[in-house]
This record gives C-alpha cells, structure tokens and sequence, in this order.
C-alpha cells in the first residue's frame, strides 16, 4: 500500500509525535520531523509503549491487540505488556446503532427483530454487541460496527505507513520484521476484523468442524441478518471460563474438553481459533464449552499440519532433533543455522516440562519460548505457527489454573500416540507412497522435454553459470573506497604542487597585482579541502552512505508533498 499523510492529518501526526515525546520516546519525535522536549522516565519500555498506545486512542490500541498475538513480531516482554491493552472506546448510542442496522438491514429495527436491548453487552474499539429477541422467540447476540470507524481506521494506517517509512532504519526494531511490515501485517489484520461477513462464514465453519464433539457448542449464526457491519448470532448464557474455579470438578471437564476441541482443530481440521482467551469462552452446564468471537482465525496446509505433528509429537516423546528440524523447515531463513546448536536449545526447553506440573512452570507459554529460540536462529515461521504460539501460550494460561496440579505432557500423551498411530497407519502410509509414485511419474515424464531443453539452450549460449561470494560486496567496497581515497590524494597533491609554484613565482603583474600567487593561494585552498576530505572518508566511510541519505530526503519530500502529487 502506497499511502502518502494528506494535509489534515499533520494535526494527527503531531498529536503523534507529542504522545511519543511524553513517553520517553522523543527521538522517535525527531525522526518524523518534530522537536519536542522526551520525558525521563525510569518506567521499562515496555510498559511505556503500551501507555503511549492508549494515550493514542482506538487505532493504536487495536494495534497493540493485534500485535499482542504474534511472539514472531515482538519480544516476550512487549507481548506481555500488549495483551493487557484494553479498549476504552466510549459507548455508541442508541440511536446511532439503530442507524447502522436499519441501514445495513434495509429495514425499520422492528420488522428484524421483536425487541432489541438498548443497553450493550459489550463494548470494543471496533463495534458494540447488544441483546435481542427474533419474532421466532430466539434469543440472539447483535455485534454492530461501530459508525465511521473504516474511515478512522484507514485515515490513521495512512498515517502508520508514513512513520513507518520515515523509522525505517533508524530504529532497530526486534524480531525479523520491519516497520513497514508491522504495519502491513497490521492492515491485513484489521481489515479482516472489519468484514463480519468473514467472521459469520469463520463461525459456521467452526460450527461444522465441532458437530460430532459432545461438550462443545459454537453459537448458530442467523445468515439472513448477517452484513459486513452487522453479525448475528445465537445469544449463548454461561460463565466465562476464567470465572470457573480452579481445581474443581467443572472446570477439570472443561479443560479436557477443550484440550480435545483444541486437538481437532489443528490436527483434523486445520481450521483454528487463533485467539482462545478465557473471556472468549463460556462454560455451560455440566462442563460444556463454547467458543465465541471467531475475527481472529488461522488456517493450516497439509503440509503444515504434517509439522505440527512432527513438533507435537516431539516435545511429547521428548525427541529434540524431530522438534529442531520440524521447525527448521516450517520456517524460512537466509543465513546458515547452527542445527546442533538449535537441537540443543530446543533439548534444554523441553527437560523444562517433561515430569512437572502446571503449578510448578512458568508463566510463560511453552510455545512462545519454542517461537523465541527459532527467532533467535533467524528462522522465519509463518504466521500461522505465530498465531498457534501465542493461542498456546492462553492455553497453557487456563489449564495452569484449572488443572494446576497435572503433568500436561502426561495429559496431552494420548491424543499424541493417536496421531502417531494415524501417521504411520496403512491408509496414511499407502496413500504418501501413492503420492510420491504419481510425483516420480510426473518428474520422469517430463525429464526428457527438460532435457532437450536444457541440450538446446547450451547448444545456443543461453546458459550462464553465477557464483556468489558473500565477501565480494564488502571487498568491492573496500575497492571502491580505497579508488576514491587515492584519486583524493592525487588531486590533492597535484593542486598543492601547483599552487605552491604559482605562490614562488611572486612578480607584479600589470597594475602592480600579484595574479598568479592569488591563483596560487586558491588553489592550495582547494587543495587543503581535498585533503581535509581525504581524513574524514578515512575515518567515516563505514558511516557515509549517500544512497540512505537520498532515502531519507525523498522519505521527507513525499511526506510533505505526495498527497499533492497523489
């Protein structure tokens, strides 16, 4: 997305910017282009970035929530800070919220509904879910975008888009990820959570998945009334999962079964919810669980649901070297990794939890330390395997409080040989060895055709052969350095040799002016610039680079004048 800040978003951008200063983060105030006075402040950063994204308001605070999700983006300590991030968006009105139903319904409230609560159930920073009745007699759950936030959303990533531009390499962010790209996989994001018509077919999926398991209910959504600003579904009366007592009998069958809930959707299906927060579960009468909000779901490949098999069938069987190179090629990476070094890391993670209960771990999720370590190797995982990690790391959460005193690997080790046993199974191990048989036919087939091709292209001189040497840039450079040094010396000597004879050769010239020696001193002028820039290239030339300032000058040019151009 190519986005330029108009000229009514500069007010914005300064808010922006005197947030940031007030925060601690002034220097991040200068890059856009602000001189502010940066508070001291004693308070760890992580902290004051989730205070500087709620001083911002809802975009900002949206962003925080989204990010909250992703251990691939962010370190532990922002992760943590970010997922107590709440909205605090005040209440739409009622008159309002029947102005985006009757608009998006294309009927009067009553004729869709045979009464409507006007006091919400709930409020978030992206829409408002209120209570009401169908003229059938069902009780329904109304999630209501709220008015003009599209709008708010898309002026304030314009603005998100240009800071990130005018940071990037500036700020060492962590993780693998860029400004821009944060900010990217935050659009991506929010737009997602915008369509609720995306969240409906989300549900009904979940729904499907979910019929043949007993103890787990996902609300029926009533299509008919369904738009991208409105959802409606069925109205589900239960407690809230993190209000079930921990140790108690309920709460024992609701954690199994959502133990079992959570087995199918990663490794029957490959359709997940990817935030399973306990404020998004209810338990119902007798331990039965059902699953709410479904804007945050994850799809997995077959080939994806092959490696978390791998990795889970791994860390329950304590095989370490499965669990590195299943990870290894879930991932992508551009330099080399140590695979023993990382075997090791992944062996010390995993003696953490083999023969302990819930009750003695950490509070830190499992997973998201797995997420760590392939960060710390430069391993690349896909967004997917983040968004598991992070809904791991809520589970791991709930059962510490629920069955704190269970081995977890002992309790997940059944549904673990199941899917060994299924792996190595004669359906599933006649069906791979059919699938390679049809690859090797394809491959041979085709071998001769790519052979006359390849005979062919060598025959006309179409085939070049490239090596790459990862020194050869910095050695280039250091050519390239060393030629522009020799040609300042050079100069520079030529000019003060030059100058030094114009200045010996002190005659009157006409008018009685000394020309030549005033040429003279000139010249050796020139010449002791040249070499005052020899020593500067020779102490600074790590530091000098043109084409990064070129950047940062068309950064600010666009900054101020694209949408002119626009």
């Amino acid at each position: 997305m190519a986005a330029h800040i108009s000229v009514r978003d500069l007010p914005r951008v300064r808010d922006v910017a005197l947030t940031l200063a007030s925060h601690g983060f002034g220097e991040l105030a200068r890059i856009i282009g602000i001189e502010t006075a940066s508070s001291a402040s004693t308070t760890p950063m992580a902290r004051r970035v989730r205070l500087a994204l709620a001083d911002l308001g809802t975009t900002y605070i949206k962003l925080g929530q989204v990010l909250s999700v992703r251990p691939d983006l962010l370190p532990a300590a922002l992760l943590h800070e970010l997922a107590e991030l709440q909205d605090n968006a005040p209440l739409v009105p009622f008159e309002q919220v029947k102005a985006v139903l009757e608009e998006e319904l294309g009927r009067p409230l009553s004729e869709a509904f045979a009464s409507f609560e006007e006091a919400p159930l709930a409020s978030a920073s992206i829409a408002q879910v209120h209570g009401a009745v169908l003229h059938d007699g069902r009780e329904v759950a109304v999630k209501v975008q709220r008015p003009g936030i599209s709008g708010v959303l898309q002026s304030d990533l314009h603005i998100l888009y240009t800071l990130a531009r005018l940071v990037e390499g500036q700020v060492q962010v962590p993780g693998l990820y860029s400004p821009v790209e944060i900010v990217q996989e935050f659009e991506l994001a929010i737009q997602t959570e915008l369509d609720f018509l995306q969240e409906a077919r989300a549900a009904e999926r979940f729904r499907a998945n979910h019929v043949a398991i007993e103890g787990v209910v996902i609300p029926y959504v009533h299509r008919e009334l369904c738009t991208r600003r409105v959802l409606v579904m069925e109205r589900i009366r239960g407690q809230k999962l993190n209000s079930v007592k921990g140790g108690s009998e309920e709460g024992r069958v609701a954690m199994r079964k959502f133990i079992e809930s959570w087995y199918y959707q990663l490794f029957e299906h490959g359709f997940f919810h990817g935030d399973p927060h306990p404020g998004n579960i209810f338990v119902l009468e007798g331990g039965t669980i059902c699953f709410l909000d479904f804007g945050l779901t994850g799809t997995l490949t077959g080939e994806m649901q092959d490696l978390m098999t791998d990795i889970f069938a791994g860390l329950v069987f304590r095989d370490a070297e499965t669990v590195a190179m299943a990870v290894y090629r879930a991932g992508a990476t551009s330099e080399r990794v140590d695979l023993k070094a990382f075997r090791n890391e992944i062996e010390r993670l995993m003696s953490k939890y083999h023969g302990a209960s819930l009750g003695d771990l950490s509070t830190r999720g499992s997973l998201l330390e797995f997420i760590e370590v392939a960060t710390k190797y430069r391993i690349h995982l896909p967004r997917e395997f983040a968004v598991i990690a992070r809904a791991g790391s809520l589970v791991d959460g709930i059962a510490k409080r629920l069955l704190p005193d269970t081995d977890i690997v002992e309790e997940v080790r059944p549904w673990a040989q199941r899917l060994v046993q299924r792996r190595f199974g004669p359906e599933r191990i006649s069906s791979d060895t059919l699938r390679v048989l049809q690859q090797a036919q394809a491959a041979f087939r085709d071998l001769p055709t790519q052979a006359n091709q390849l005979l062919l292209d060598l025959e006309r001189g179409r085939v070049s052969i490239t090596t790459h040497d990862p020194d050869a840039e910095a050695l280039r450079l250091e050519i390239r350095h060393a030629a522009v040094r020799i040609s300042l010396a050079l100069c520079a000597l030529a000019l003060a040799i030059s100058g030094t004879m114009l200045i010996a050769s002190w005659a009157p010239m006409p008018w009685g002016v000394p020309v030549w020696p005033f040429f003279g001193v000139a010249i050796g002028m020139v010449a002791l610039m040249m070499f005052f820039g020899l020593v500067m290239h020779w102490l600074f030339a790590a530091r000098i680079h043109p084409r990064e300032w070129y950047r940062r000058l068309v950064a600010v040019f666009r900054f101020f004048v694209g949408e002119r151009h626009a």
